[in-house]
């Protein structure tokens, strides 16, 4: 399905009228994004370099959502979205405090993933980005909006996607239960991100030596942080897509379609989170045929 078609179809939404907010000091990154959103239909579209014309143009317009970059000289991506969701603390808001917010990362760390969690940021658009990537993400954020929390240290959209089956059994005193449960939610969203950026690369044309490392970089951090919720099923996911890329590597040529292939299996691995073990082994398994298939194809060449 094509991102058009993907987006137009989501749920009811008239993304046409959206008024989008789009924040990113580098022209060449605001010019991109502004023709992809064309392409979706979207030709409602304001842009800011600095997060202070941001705010301006908030008070000045009626805006729908913000897409802004993490690094930006001046006040961050960050200190922007913590800006807007403080909003809701004036007596007289200036604009939609709740609004949702995307955020564009290249390889991100844990603690800066946590740093963006925190000042309410609803998705994260990993770069390099697709056309596709962007319509998913848009669709997220703005037809699968979760409830909005106001409390005294967080503002922002609910951080629990789910009550992750993993702990279940764990022996554990009931007041530590929610800083593990965070924890693995902060795991869940590198994997999920990392798993994006697979998707993405899996869409381009052509493979680069740094476009290898990054995949192989992607699979071995996915297989630390499996093993660090405990989930088997997604490292064995993991090594899956290590050893497609060692034959990639070794025979010179790498697959699009394997890679996105294992992108979109550990999303699901995610999704699934140990509730249907059957279809869990199923996703795993098909990985790890496709590879052998992919194997013994290549040495019988």
């Amino acid at each position: 399905m094509s991102a058009v078609r993907k987006l137009t179809e989501s749920k009811s939404q008239d993304f046409v009228n959206k008024r989008i907010l789009l924040v990113d000091d580098h022209i060449h990154v605001r010019t991109i994004f502004t023709s992809i959103l064309n392409g979706l239909g979207m030709f409602r579209l304001s842009t800011a370099d600095r997060a202070d014309k941001a705010m301006s143009t908030m008070q000045a317009e009626p805006i729908d959502l913000v897409i802004t970059d993490f690094n930006m000289p001046g006040q961050s991506g960050i200190a922007l979205a913590q800006r807007i969701r403080e909003e809701v603390r004036s007596p007289s808001p200036r604009f939609n405090p709740s609004i949702p917010i995307i955020m564009i990362t290249s390889f991100g760390t844990k603690k800066c993933l946590i740093a963006a969690r925190d000042a309410g940021v609803d998705e994260f658009l990993a770069k390099p980005f697709t056309t596709m990537a962007v319509a998913e993400r848009l669709d997220s954020a703005i037809n699968m909006q979760r409830p909005f929390i106001v409390s005294d240290r967080y503002i922002g959209p609910c951080r629990r996607r789910r009550t992750d089956p993993i702990l279940s059994g764990l022996k554990r005193r009931e007041n530590d239960r929610l800083p593990v449960l965070v924890d693995l939610e902060d795991e869940h969203d590198l994997i999920r991100t990392d798993a994006d950026i697979l998707i993405d690369l899996g869409h381009r044309d052509t493979t680069t030596q740094e476009t290898q490392d990054a995949i192989s970089q992607i699979g071995e951090m996915t297989a630390a942080r499996a093993n660090k919720i405990r989930d088997g099923l997604l490292e064995r996911a993991a090594m899956s897509l290590l050893r497609y890329v060692a034959l990639a590597t070794a025979r010179g040529t790498l697959e699009s379609d394997i890679v996105e292939m294992h992108g979109y299996a550990v999303k699901q691995l995610l999704d699934l989170a140990g509730r249907d073990l059957n279809l869990s082994n199923q996703v795993v398994d098909s990985l790890e045929h496709a590879v052998a298939k992919r194997t013994k194809t290549r040495e019988l060449a």
